[in-house]
C-alpha cells in the first residue's frame, strides 16, 4: 500500500503586489463616505497555490480584497484561461478573497465606486503573474498541519440587548442578554518539498478584517496573520477567511496602530505554529462544486419603499431632528453603531442615507418591473486533501453556519472558507433573522440584492455541503 505521507501532489506557489497608489478609494466601509484613500499601511498582494494531480492542475487564487463581484471573477477568470490555458481550466479554480475593509472596490457595496477599469486590468496581469509563477514552481511535496486554539481575539458582533437591539458593540450602552459564538480555532495547512523546506502554507481562522477604519491601504488582521505566519515557517503564506460574518476582532474600525497592537497578544500564540506541525496525507485529492440557488423574500408594498425613499432623503439632506425620522435613525444606528437618542453626525448620516435611498429605489425597481425574483446563485466547492475538506462558499456565513458545516465532515477535518467568487453577501441563518441587526436588516441593500434571502438559505446550503461530501466519496470509485 502506498504511504500517503509520502510527496503525491505537486505545489507551487506564487505572490504578487497589487496595491494601487495612494488616492483610489476604498471599501467597506460606508461612513469613509467614498473619499480616497491618502497612503500605504501595508502592500495588499493577490496569492496563489497552484496543486498537480495525475496531469490535472487546480488553482487557489486569493486577494487581499473585500470580495470580488461576478463581473470581475469573470475579466479574472477569462485572463487566466486565455494565457495559461491548458495549465488553468476556470472549472478547477476558486478564486476567494480575505475580506480586508482596506482595499479598493472590487465588490462594490451601495454606496461606493465601481471598481477602477485600469484597476481591473492590474489585478488581470498581476494574478497572470502570480499564477505563472506557482506553475513554474511546481515540485513534489508532502503537507503537514496544526491547529491552534486562539482565544479572547475576536468576539461574536451581534449582540442581542435588553432592549431588543442587535449591536455590532463590543461595550454597548446596555447589558447584553446573548451573542453568538466564536470560532477560536486557527488552522495551518504548510506544503514541504522533498528536502524539508516549507515551500506554502495557509492560515484558516475566522476574523473579520475590519481592525482599521481610516484612508490607509492594508490588508487589515487577515494581511497581518498572513505575514507573520510566512516569516514564521519561512515560506509564503495565503490567509483564508473562516466563517467570520458575525466575528469581530476586538479591535474594530480603528486604527492601523491599534491593529498592530492587537497582534502583539496573537503573535505569541500564533509563534507555536512550526513546532506544532505533522505530517498528514495528501491523498485522496478530490474537487466537486455546485451552485446553490437562494431565493428571495417576498418584496414589500409599494407605498412602504415609497415612504421609506422619502425619509431616507430628507435625512440625507441634512434633517436628523425630526420626530418622526428617529425610528428611520435607529435604523442608521444598526450601520453606523451610534445609541439610541443620540444624535448622528449629520454628513455622514446624510451620505449612509443617500446610500440606502438608492438600494430602496432598486427594491422599487423590482415591484414595478412585476416579474418574479430570480433566486441567487450561490457557489459552493469542496477541496479534499487527504483528511482535509476545505469547503468554499461564496458568502458571507455566520459563525454558527461554520460550525454546522465542520460537524458534517463524517471523519473529514472540514475547514468553512468564506468570501469565494462571486461574493453575494450575507446569509444569516433563520434564528439570526428572527432577531434583526445589520446582516439581517440593511446588508442585503448594501450588496444591492432587490430583498433579503429566504430564512431556509443556510438550510440549503448546509443540504448542499452534503451532497458535496457525498460526492467527494462517490468519486472514489471512479
Amino acid at each position: 500500500m502506498q504511504d500517503r505521507t509520502m510527496p503525491t501532489l505537486e505545489i507551487g506557489f506564487g505572490e504578487q503586489d497589487i496595491t494601487p497608489q495612494p488616492g483610489t478609494v476604498l471599501s467597506g466601509f460606508i461612513f469613509r463616505e467614498n473619499r480616497p484613500s491618502t497612503h500605504v499601511d501595508d502592500p495588499l498582494h493577490v496569492r496563489v497555490l497552484t496543486i498537480r494531480h495525475q496531469n490535472e492542475v487546480f488553482t487557489l487564487v486569493n486577494y487581499e480584497l473585500l470580495g470580488i463581484s461576478p463581473e470581475l471573477e469573470e475579466h479574472l477568470l477569462a485572463a487566466l484561461e486565455e494565457v495559461l490555458k491548458p495549465s488553468f481550466s476556470r472549472d478547477r479554480a476558486v478564486l476567494v478573497a480575505t475580506h480586508t475593509h482596506s482595499a479598493p472596490p472590487a465588490s462594490p457595496l451601495e454606496g461606493e465606486a465601481d471598481t477602477d477599469p485600469q484597476y481591473r486590468d492590474f489585478l488581470c496581469r498581476c494574478t497572470i503573474q502570480a499564477a505563472r509563477s506557482a506553475l513554474q514552481q511546481l515540485q513534489l511535496a508532502t503537507l503537514h498541519v496544526a491547529s491552534l486554539w486562539i482565544p479572547g481575539h475576536t468576539y461574536n458582533r451581534r449582540g442581542r440587548l435588553v432592549d431588543g437591539r442587535v449591536t455590532m458593540a463590543l461595550t454597548p450602552d446596555v447589558p447584553v442578554l446573548e451573542r453568538g459564538p466564536v470560532d477560536d480555532t486557527l488552522t495551518a495547512l504548510v506544503w514541504r518539498n522533498t528536502q524539508g523546506r516549507n515551500i506554502a502554507g495557509i492560515v484558516h481562522f475566522a476574523c473579520h478584517g475590519v481592525a482599521v477604519c481610516a484612508q490607509g491601504l492594508g490588508g487589515d488582521i487577515p494581511g497581518e496573520v498572513a505575514r507573520r505566519a510566512a516569516s514564521l515557517l519561512g515560506a509564503p503564506c495565503m490567509f483564508l477567511q473562516g466563517a467570520a460574518g458575525d466575528i469581530n476582532p476586538t479591535v474594530a474600525a480603528s486604527t492601523h496602530t491599534d491593529m498592530l497592537k492587537w497582534m502583539d497578544d496573537f503573535v505569541p500564540k500564533l509563534a507555536r505554529l512550526p513546532v506544532t506541525l505533522y505530517p498528514v496525507p495528501s491523498l485522496p485529492f478530490r474537487a466537486v462544486s455546485t451552485v446553490v440557488p437562494l431565493d428571495y423574500q417576498p418584496l414589500p408594498p409599494r407605498a412602504a419603499v415609497i415612504e421609506r425613499i422619502k425619509n431616507f432623503e430628507r435625512i440625507a439632506g441634512g434633517d436628523v431632528d425630526s420626530p418622526d425620522l428617529q425610528n428611520t435613525l435607529r435604523r442608521l444606528g444598526n450601520i453606523m453603531n451610534f445609541a439610541p437618542g443620540q444624535r448622528p453626525d449629520v454628513a455622514k448620516a446624510a451620505y449612509a442615507s443617500q446610500a440606502l435611498a438608492n438600494a430602496e429605489r432598486r427594491t422599487l425597481a423590482a415591484i414595478d418591473s412585476a416579474r418574479p425574483l430570480a433566486p441567487c446563485p450561490m457557489r459552493l466547492a469542496a477541496w479534499q486533501i487527504g483528511q482535509i475538506t476545505m469547503v468554499f462558499a461564496s458568502a458571507e456565513l455566520f459563525a454558527l453556519t461554520g460550525f454546522q458545516i465542520r460537524a458534517s465532515g463524517s471523519g473529514q477535518a472540514m475547514l468553512p472558507v468564506t468570501y469565494a467568487a462571486p461574493i453575494v453577501g450575507y446569509v444569516p441563518d433563520s434564528a439570526s433573522m428572527g432577531k434583526g441587526g445589520y446582516e439581517v436588516d440593511d446588508a442585503w441593500r448594501f450588496y444591492r440584492h432587490p430583498a433579503p434571502f429566504q430564512p431556509d438559505s443556510v438550510d440549503r446550503i448546509l443540504a448542499a455541503v452534503g451532497d458535496l461530501n457525498a460526492a467527494l466519496k462517490n468519486k472514489a470509485g471512479e
